[in-house]
Parts: structure tokens; C-alpha cells; sequence
């Protein structure tokens, strides 16, 4: 009776330490697959993470693009400069580009801008866009102020 229950008993264990040897096949396919679901994962938010990086990047210089051109234009004389009159009311300088009234400071980005008169005398509400075409997203930048001469 001792024999067969230690027999009984040997079996028990060794199937208990078969069973817990190492990792099916089933359980090895199913973590592989979670772990590439992960990466994957991982990878596209990499990859957006950078578009966003690069596209803030453009929209920053176009800021500075366009504030450039707001403090050159109120250094310059109102009453002589071309760059600061009153823009004609024929085709809009901020969506065409209109002789003195735009440049193209760097490679795909054009500056455009318009002068509207002010409130009071030797005053002009100045609003410059940037385009940039290498923008993905928000490729235009507007900028308003108003510039007075002193």
C-alpha cells in the first residue's frame, strides 16, 4: 500500500513539474504578439511625435519670419516708403502676391502684408502673413499691430 501511494504520488509530481517546465508554443505566440502590437505601437507615435516636432519648428520661424518683417517695416519712413502705404483696395495683398507689398524671405515661404490706415494721423494697422509651403499642417501665420511713425 506504502508502494503504490508513493508511486501515486511520484506521478502526481512529475506531471505537476512537466506541466510547469516552460512556456508553450500557444503562450510564446501570444506574448511575441503582444510585445508587436507594442512596437508597433511605439513606432507610430514616434513617427507623429516627429511631424509635430517639425511642424511646430515651421510655424516657429514663420512667427519670426513674420515679426521680422513687422519691426523692419516700423523703422521705415510712412510718409516716403512704398512698403508702408496704404494698400489699394484692388486685389488683396495678404491672398495674391502685389508689387511692394510681399517678399520671399527663404526657400517656400512667402511674407505678404497690408496697410490699412489707422486710427489717427501718421498711424497704420499692419497685418503681415507668412505662407509656408513646407508646413504640413497651419501652413500660414498672420501677424497684426499697429505701427505709427514717430
Amino acid at each position: 500500500m506504502k508502494r503504490e501511494q508513493s508511486q501515486s504520488r511520484q506521478t502526481a509530481r512529475s506531471s505537476f513539474l512537466s506541466c510547469s517546465r516552460g512556456a508553450s508554443l500557444i503562450e510564446v505566440l501570444v506574448a511575441t504578439l503582444v510585445l508587436t502590437i507594442g512596437l508597433v505601437g511605439m513606432a507610430q507615435l514616434m513617427g507623429m511625435s516627429m511631424l509635430m516636432h517639425l511642424n511646430a519648428r515651421e510655424t516657429t520661424t514663420a512667427t519670426q519670419l513674420a515679426q521680422a518683417k513687422v519691426d523692419e517695416l516700423m523703422k521705415v519712413n510712412l510718409a516716403t516708403a512704398p512698403a508702408v502705404q496704404i494698400t489699394p483696395a484692388g486685389p488683396d495683398s495678404l491672398t495674391t502676391n502685389v508689387a511692394n507689398y510681399f517678399d520671399a524671405p527663404q526657400a517656400a515661404v512667402t511674407r505678404r502684408w497690408r496697410v490699412q490706415a489707422g486710427p489717427a494721423a501718421n498711424t497704420r494697422i499692419l497685418t503681415v502673413r507668412v505662407i509656408n509651403a513646407r508646413a504640413r499642417q497651419g501652413g500660414q501665420v498672420d501677424v497684426s499691430t499697429l505701427i505709427r511713425q514717430w
